[in-house]
């Protein structure tokens, strides 16, 4: 039996996520795979049973990349509300960074929303990756109050978990916004729009 490389994995995982935002799942066919790949089909079959199987690996894998980066502990690096910003800015920058590494330029705005939602119909095991993500967000937000709070930087001695809930929810509409929209300043924008997000959030607590 031949041994699964997992480069050549990757590299199938890498065509099939691109072609799936470019086409969307269902207009996408083995024969595409085997084009964009440079590999048999019985080379793609090696790595994967079926299309739903590229699928759900295709969408795993979207999940990890545009995943939160670890950057340590939060709770022992924030010590006020400028650390706060900056440490949580800054791994938003990574994050969409490595999210937009793996789409392509070619690919439509609309066809990249019905691929996530195709995808999460696809499968319960999807919505559990999707679940396991957003727990991952909260808990890094948690981590940032934690630090206000060790350093009696929290308003009004709120509850770091609760505040950390509160302002993921409200990030979730930005951060649709900053996943779809394509431009040269992305990086500006994100900045600004996570910068009043933040400021706005403090605001109000």
């Amino acid at each position: 039996m031949l041994k699964k490389n997992s480069g050549t994995r990757t590299t199938i995982l890498e065509v099939a996520l691109k072609l799936f935002l470019q086409k969307g799942y269902k207009d996408v066919s083995y024969q595409d795979l085997v084009i964009k790949t440079g590999l048999s089909k019985g080379a793609i079959y090696h790595h994967f049973k079926s299309k739903k199987d590229i699928l759900i690996s295709a969408f795993a894998f979207l999940l990890k990349i545009a995943e939160q980066p670890i950057i340590g502990r939060p709770e022992n690096q924030v010590k006020d509300y400028e650390s706060f910003k900056k440490i949580f800015i800054d791994a938003k920058i990574k994050q969409i960074k490595n999210f937009k590494r793996a789409q392509s330029s070619e690919s439509l705005k609309l066809n990249k929303l019905l691929f996530f939602l195709e995808a999460i119909n696809e499968n319960e095991k999807l919505k559990k990756t999707i679940e396991l993500l957003l727990n991952h967000e909260k808990k890094f937000l948690e981590g940032c109050f934690q630090g206000l709070k060790k350093h009696n930087q929290l308003p009004g001695g709120k509850d770091p978990v609760r505040l950390a809930k509160g302002l993921f929810w409200m990030l979730q509409g930005t951060e649709m916004i900053l996943f779809f929209v394509q431009n040269n300043q992305y990086e500006k924008d994100i900045i600004k729009m996570y910068d009043e997000t933040l400021d706005n959030f403090f605001k109000i607590i």
